[in-house]
């Protein structure tokens, strides 16, 4: 029978089609007689024992057919396994299984029959290229998530550190730091690849590394790191340590200081790593140096307890800083070092201790007058202590001054003075009296101020001269040390005055007594000197004192006289005399005994001092003195200023207590 879906044929005793599967009805198993084309395929009557009668020449129907007693079903295997049937040419085909060929000649094939279920054919309705898009976009998504995730979080970041860590190159780190500007292009876009990730990444990375033990590639990663990052204290102590564990000393003492001195100065680890090199390496002195500057820098107590512990105590000294008479210090100072360690010491602030400085054998030092500064330090092989720094100022008693017995008033006849010691309060009567018993005195009626080369009082009471008068007295005792200055005026009433001084008249700047007739200093010409006195028996181009100037030096049968070139004109500046020829001043000339000379100006009185001198008076610039000269020779200086601040001094030299020669000069 005929399945009325799907058109195959179905045994008679099936209950389903075996193609497609449908239940076959009750109507469908009834058996019909009629017979036929058209029974066959309205489906009324089976054609299993009708065979069709071949004819010729004519073409027929399907009405002329007879039924057929069975159908060809004829299978093939194509790309999906379904059945295709075979097409018969020229003619068209029922909708069901069953029917003939269009061309009766053909002999109809029989049918046969598989004991084998056939699959039913399913029609499918996938959509390809709708999925084959969906697959593309999703793997395009993944690449961009996978690229998004890469160059954001941390792991990606690292893969990326691992991969421009392991591709580094020394050259390129050449390159990321060179100044040469025809390489800057190349530079840039390195520095550029290498920052695409943080610097944090390169960190980790080189940590990473350090821990797996690879301490090349750590520190390739930490190099990079820090031109990324640079100053990270932490990651260089990283870098620093792998240093030290690949056995690069130097290279990890460097970091290691650049880390102290540069990056931070407040944190600890690495004068902690420096100390423990240098104490490794036996480089001492370096360590106690780093102990001190990390105690500095960070004020940590650990870093000043190691060192007190590992260098050597300061020297102690048994007297303490202050200011100390000697003549009543019980002992002098004692340097020691409280571990019996060599003690160098030095009072030159600029010495270097201990190099500089000079041992203490014995560990005592001298006191000597004036403020001193001790340094010293102990030293125990290649290690110093602390420095010891001391001032002292030591010093001797410095006497009172002296008392005279005459109080300052003007009086009506002269007086002689004497001079007595000082008193000191907190002295007991002992204590002066041997302060007295060591003094010695010096004194001045001249106006000068009194010091050792002064007249010497020797008790002798100390006559004084008419007119205003001032003694100054002052005192020296065993050390040599010099009381403050007694001055004490006085005026005496009595006739005669004593002369004016050189250059003075009635009190006044006033040189009318005192020129040479003929010449005046810095005034008369040459010209007009050769003219007065004639030509000179030689002349000579010389200098004169310190000037630069130049001069001329001019010769005479009574002495010379000396020229300089001032605004173009040759000025006198000097003149002596071995012969008279003109008048001299106050009258006083060639063969005048010393006391014509002192007496015609203004003398105190003065005694003679203990090396032979003697001052006239001192009103400065107005100064009269008897001098000695190197060889011998004494002679009587007076000095003044004219009323053009011009100094002229004026000399009278002696031979046998009479002048010899007379000087005449002018005083630059």
């Amino acid at each position: 029978m005929i399945c009325k879906k799907c058109g195959s044929y179905v045994r008679d005793d099936a209950l389903t089609c075996e193609r497609c599967g449908t239940f076959q009805d009750a109507e469908s198993f009834r058996i019909t007689t009629e017979t036929g084309v058209k029974t066959i395929r309205q489906g009324r009557a089976s054609a299993r024992t009708i065979t069709l009668p071949p004819r010729s020449n004519e073409v027929r129907t399907y009405d002329d057919y007879q039924p057929m007693t069975g159908y060809q079903e004829e299978m093939r295997q194509g790309a999906s396994g379904g059945r295709q049937r075979q097409s018969y040419g020229g003619g068209s085909r029922p909708q069901e299984h069953r029917g003939v060929p269009v061309q009766g000649a053909r002999k109809t094939p029989n049918v046969h029959h598989r004991n084998k279920k056939t699959a039913p054919g399913r029609h499918s309705n996938t959509n390809w290229a709708l999925i084959l898009l969906i697959l593309g976009v999703l793997v395009v998504g993944s690449f961009i998530g996978y690229m998004v995730y890469m160059g954001n979080s941390d792991y990606g970041h690292r893969t990326t550190a691992r991969k421009l860590v392991l591709e580094a190159t020394p050259e390129q780190f050449e390159l990321a730091v060179t100044k040469d500007p025809t390489q800057l292009e190349a530079q840039e876009e390195l520095l550029r690849e290498w920052q695409s990730i943080p610097s944090t990444a390169y960190w980790y990375v080189g940590e990473e590394y350090l821990n797996f033990g690879d301490l090349n590639t750590a520190i390739t990663a930490f190099t990079l790191a820090d031109l990324m990052d640079p100053e990270n204290y932490d990651g260089l102590l990283l870098k620093a340590s792998a240093y030290e564990m690949l056995g690069d000393q130097k290279a990890a003492e460097d970091l290691y200081l650049y880390l102290c001195n540069e990056v931070s100065t407040f944190r600890t680890e690495a004068y902690t790593a420096l100390i423990r090199i240098y104490q490794a390496q036996e480089r001492r002195p370096e360590a106690a140096d780093m102990m001190k500057l990390a105690y500095e820098n960070t004020e940590r107590e650990n870093f000043r307890l190691q060192r007190e512990d590992y260098i050597p105590e300061p020297p102690q000294v048994n007297l303490v800083a202050g200011r100390y008479e000697i003549n009543t210090m019980e002992e002098d100072i004692l340097i020691t070092s409280p571990q019996g360690y060599d003690v160098y010491y030095t009072t030159d602030d600029e010495a270097i201790l201990p190099q500089d400085g000079l041992i203490a054998e014995d560990g005592v030092i001298v006191p000597v007058e004036g403020s001193i500064k001790i340094r010293a330090v102990c030293v125990s092989g290649d290690l110093v202590s602390d420095p010891l720094s001391v001032s002292y100022t030591f010093f001797y008693p410095t006497p009172p001054a002296p008392k005279c017995n005459l109080a300052p008033n003007t009086y009506k006849k002269l007086y002689s003075v004497e001079l007595r010691p000082g008193k000191v309060e907190e002295f007991t009567k002992k204590q002066q009296a041997e302060m007295e018993a060591n003094l010695t005195y010096y004194y001045t009626i001249d106006g000068s101020i009194p010091d050792e080369t002064s007249p010497l009082y020797d008790g002798t009471p100390i006559k004084l001269p008419s007119g205003r008068v001032t003694l100054k007295a002052v005192c020296v005792n065993q050390f040599g040390k010099m009381s403050s200055t007694l001055e004490v005026g006085y005026k005496f009433e009595v006739s005669p005055y004593p002369p004016q001084m050189y250059g003075m008249k009635d009190n006044k700047v006033d040189f009318s007594e005192d020129t040479f007739s003929g010449f005046q200093l810095n005034k008369t010409t040459q010209e007009e000197f050769e003219s007065t006195f004639g030509s000179p028996k030689k002349v000579t181009e010389t200098t004169y004192l310190h000037l630069t100037n130049q001069a001329r030096h001019l010769d005479y049968d009574w002495g010379y006289a000396v020229f300089i070139l001032n605004n173009n004109r040759w000025e006198l500046v000097r003149i002596e005399m071995r012969s008279g020829f003109t008048k001299t001043p106050r009258g006083v000339g060639l063969g005048a005994s010393l006391e014509e000379v002192t007496g015609a100006y203004k003398d105190f009185g003065q005694v003679t001092s203990p090396n032979g001198t003697r001052g006239l008076y001192y009103d400065y610039p107005r100064v009269g003195q008897y001098l000695i000269a190197e060889d011998g020779t004494a002679y009587v200086q007076y000095t003044a200023h004219t009323l053009e601040s011009k100094m002229w001094v004026l000399q009278y030299w002696l031979e046998n207590g009479h002048v010899k020669k007379i000087v005449h000069y002018w005083q630059p």
